[in-house]
């Protein structure tokens, strides 16, 4: 429905198509207009796609650009360094990270992660990356809140995360250890929109046992390369990376 070759329905048409009695219809339609996931033409009484279904289309397809411009660099990535990849986004409520693809070490010993885990934003290298370069209200939403002990090295002190993130947007990526979860490591850098303003973080993570904090910052320039890589298609921007 409501595609290119029939864009406006009526409510009888709907019933028909959908197999429903005209009420039932009715009151879907009305409930989404009210959303504004419809539009209702008062001239005609047909209904439209209304602007919430238009930006949650441009939000979709947002996605899967960012997925399918990632996924080839996460896979090249997790060769190279033979670590668990991530790309992570931020939820629509920025509070919390999601996990969109991983692609994960080829070791027995490895970071094994779903897509579509959440996470929140106050630890691991990927979430302070990404609430790093968030507005600053909602960096103070975040950092005002209940900041849950995930792991031993979870920050949990407003104060403390207020002065790491700052570290993070001044040098333009993040590091962790055991933020998350006992033995793993993290480091990640975030992907920009033109206001700056973090839409993703690529990623690399994987256990301590294996790398001393120095040895995963040799993995920065290969992440950081990768970054550079998937904005290029997206109109992306990656910040300019402070080396320790």
């Amino acid at each position: 429905m409501f595609g290119a070759d029939q864009p406006e329905w009526g409510t009888s048409e709907v019933a028909r198509a959908a197999r429903l009695p005209v009420p039932t219809a009715h009151r879907i339609l009305a409930a989404l207009t009210g959303r504004r996931y419809l539009a209702r033409d008062e001239r005609t009484r047909r209904f439209r796609l209304g602007p919430a279904a238009l930006e949650l289309g441009g939000r979709a397809r947002a996605v899967l650009d960012l997925r399918q411009a990632a996924l080839p660099v996460l896979r090249r990535l997790a060769r190279e360094t033979d670590e668990t990849a991530l790309l992570t986004v931020p939820n629509s409520e920025r509070d919390r990270s999601v996990c969109l693809e991983r692609v994960e070490s080829s070791q027995p010993l490895r970071l094994s992660v779903e897509p579509g885990r959440r996470l929140p934003l106050h630890a691991g290298a990927s979430q302070k990356a990404l609430l790093a370069f968030l507005a600053e209200e909602e960096i103070e939403r975040v950092a005002a809140g209940s900041l849950e002990r995930l792991c031993r090295a979870t920050i949990t002190d407003a104060d403390a995360l207020r002065a790491n993130l700052a570290e993070v947007r001044e040098r333009g990526w993040a590091i962790s250890f055991e933020e998350t979860n006992v033995g793993v490591w993290g480091v990640a850098v975030p992907l920009l929109d033109e206001g700056g303003t973090a839409v993703a973080a690529v990623g690399l993570a994987g256990p301590s046992a294996r790398l001393s904090p120095e040895e995963v910052l040799d993995h920065l320039e290969r992440l950081r390369d990768g970054a550079v890589e998937i904005k290029a298609p997206l109109g992306l921007d990656v910040p300019e990376l402070g080396w320790p």
